[in-house]
């Protein structure tokens, strides 16, 4: 399986829309208020640019990024429903795209900020409040936003999103200490069905992103854009 994440800021997004295709464009007129319309085209030009890399298409108007009934973001080529499955996810004018093709993925991006321990008590699982309480202070903001991060990447993999009780996914962080830049590996284990998820975290500033996949799909060795997991990923 190989997994393909790409990160852009506000700043690489042009001006006009006329890179958005028929569909999009309607959705975007039904977006009320600014700062979610800018969200929203920020996330579309980086799905765009995911697919349009992935798939060897040059010309932005082949592809759309609608929206599925059940709110995931899917890649459209010519009218079809692309094979690969994408995600998107966006934080403090930086958005991201995961792409794979035969396996369901999910991103998330979350700001290392303080969070109360009403949060952490609210959405968290008793074996993860211990593990933000046993985390070094140094580290234990990160701690909590990688754990959410991973939720929420989980849940887009399973398609439900935050209608699903966070409490339900289990996430086990490793390297929350870590101080190299690049991946380090995670899991995320959905209950009461036991099923395993795998994933990735990285931290770029002071905002992580999580990658997870679906471990039981047939696939060969888990990778994250054709490198091994202990080797940095490339880019889109």
């Amino acid at each position: 399986m190989t997994v393909r994440w790409l990160l852009l800021s506000q700043s690489a997004l042009p001006e006009g829309d006329e890179w958005l295709g028929t569909e999009e464009r309607k959705v975007l007129r039904g977006l009320r208020f600014p700062k979610r319309r800018a969200e929203w085209r920020l996330g579309r030009f980086v799905a765009k640019n995911a697919v349009s890399s992935f798939a060897g298409i040059d010309d932005f108007n082949r592809i759309q990024i609608i929206g599925a009934e059940d709110g995931a973001p899917e890649a459209w080529i010519d009218g079809e429903r692309a094979d690969s499955s994408i995600s998107l996810s966006h934080r403090d004018r930086l958005a991201a795209c995961v792409i794979a093709e035969g396996t369901p993925v999910g991103c998330d991006l979350e700001a290392v900020e303080p969070r109360s321990s009403r949060f952490v008590n609210d959405f968290f699982t008793e074996r993860e409040r211990m593990a933000v309480e046993t985390t070094a202070d140094a580290h234990r903001a990160r701690q909590v936003a990688l754990t959410w991060s991973a939720k929420e990447s989980a849940l887009k993999v399973l398609r439900v999103g935050l209608r699903r009780d966070t409490r339900s996914v289990e996430v086990e962080i490793d390297d929350v200490e870590a101080l190299e830049a690049g991946w380090h590996p995670l899991r995320a284990t959905v209950n009461p069905e036991g099923r395993i998820l795998r994933g990735w975290w990285r931290q770029e500033n002071e905002t992580v992103l999580t990658i997870v996949s679906d471990e039981d799909t047939p696939s060969s060795t888990a990778s994250v854009s054709g490198e091994p997991m202990h080797s940095p990923p490339r880019r889109l």
